[in-house]
């Protein structure tokens, strides 16, 4: 049966990018505005030493800050400041880096002075960790996802049933693309070889194709969202034949795993984890090499590896516990992979990153991070 507890859901480089044309999202309905306005940084400054400028970086998101950490060295440095007012809730608010590795965005919210709530997108220059101004968006619909085009021109933030095309140099937003009613989008996966953006909804998957920006039928799988608001319960293969997809489904929703063939459209039979429990699936990612789905449950505390070829479900690993955890280390809201041999990453309680080895199907000593931590990217060595 359904879990019923509700869980919180080296860079180097210029400092400055170069002009760059306008966003992806490019057909008539869903052209740039123009009404670009000046970049003008207005930017906060790190708070703390020194960023360590060597190595593959990760960046976890929290409502107010954005903690890097050495992935190699599994070492957090000081914590960027968000220049946004107000607290917004745990999971509306989601991190993604360019393909340069240059600069962060973080889709999120900020209290207006009427105290209203505005959508946002925050850039943040990785080479000097600097947040620049928040770029306000259309709508109100909590942030839950953000993806940068291939090219890094655009910047696809999620608003409720929308998405959101916005030009990183130009501050311009672009017009919405509706995905309409109760088609609220949980999360989006970038397809690595083509245009085409995999974006999560109740019930199925919808592929959207940011060269035309239009929205193709959407995919049925069955699977309700879960409670848990993150912005990986979608991935697709290194080949981009592959879609992955993780929520909750069969008669007593329970946790499932979905493979979805990109070039048809076909669902493939579902993988199931009810022989461990109760299962609330947050996050869903792949290792370097491909050969493993790695599914991150927050209602019973696991990661379970799953070997693609036949996708049968292994036993869990249980998050750690006792003197070996930190405080606050259950309930895992997201999972990412770092590149080569720095394993995965998986972000527990409000405050906790934990290594995962998945050769050796084990954790390693908990990272501590900013408070109410929600989800992570890895930025391009």
């Amino acid at each position: 049966m359904e879990a019923t507890r509700t869980h919180p859901s080296p860079t180097t480089g210029p400092t400055r990018s170069r002009r760059r044309r306008a966003a992806a999202l490019v057909v008539p309905a869903l052209a740039l505005a123009g009404c670009a306005v000046a970049a003008a940084p207005d930017s906060a400054p790190v708070n703390g030493g020194p960023f360590a400028p060597h190595g593959s970086l990760g960046y976890v998101v929290c409502p107010t800050a954005v903690t890097p950490i050495e992935l190699a060295s599994r070492t957090a440095e000081a914590a960027i400041a968000l220049p946004v007012r107000g607290t917004p809730a745990l999971g509306s608010f989601a991190i993604a880096t360019s393909p340069d590795g240059r600069t962060a965005y973080v889709a999120t919210q900020s209290t207006t002075s009427g105290a209203g709530t505005d959508d946002v997108v925050v850039p943040i220059d990785l080479a000097s960790q600097r947040a620049g101004r928040p770029i306000t968006l259309p709508g109100h619909g909590a942030p839950r996802a953000v993806v940068v085009t291939h090219d890094g021109r655009t910047v696809l933030v999620a608003s409720g049933t929308s998405i959101v095309p916005v030009d990183p140099v130009t501050r311009a937003v672009g017009t919405p693309l509706d995905l309409g009613p109760g088609r609220t989008v949980a999360g989006m996966a970038l397809s690595p070889t083509s245009s085409t953006l995999y974006v999560l909804v109740p019930d199925g998957v919808v592929p959207v194709d940011t060269a035309t920006a239009r929205a193709g039928a959407p995919i049925l799988t069955g699977l309700s969202i879960s409670s848990v608001a993150s912005p990986h319960g979608v991935v697709v293969s290194a080949d981009g034949a592959t879609v992955y997809v993780v929520g909750q489904g069969g008669p007593d929703f329970g946790g499932r795993l979905v493979p979805i063939q990109a070039a048809t459209g076909a669902v493939g039979a579902a993988t199931s984890f009810d022989q461990f429990g109760i299962a609330d699936l947050a996050a869903v990612a792949l290792t370097v090499d491909g050969s493993t789905v790695l599914v991150a449950d927050s209602a019973d505390n696991w990661v379970v590896p799953v070997p693609v070829a036949g996708l049968a479900a292994s036993d869990p690993v249980r998050l750690p516990t006792g003197p070996a955890a930190a405080a606050g280390t259950d309930h895992p809201s997201d999972i990412v992979v770092g590149p080569g041999t720095t394993g995965a990453f998986v972000v527990a309680g409000l405050s906790t990153v934990l290594p995962f080895a998945p050769a050796t199907r084990t954790f390693g000593p908990p990272i501590r991070v900013c408070g109410g931590a929600s989800s992570m990217a890895v930025a391009p060595g």
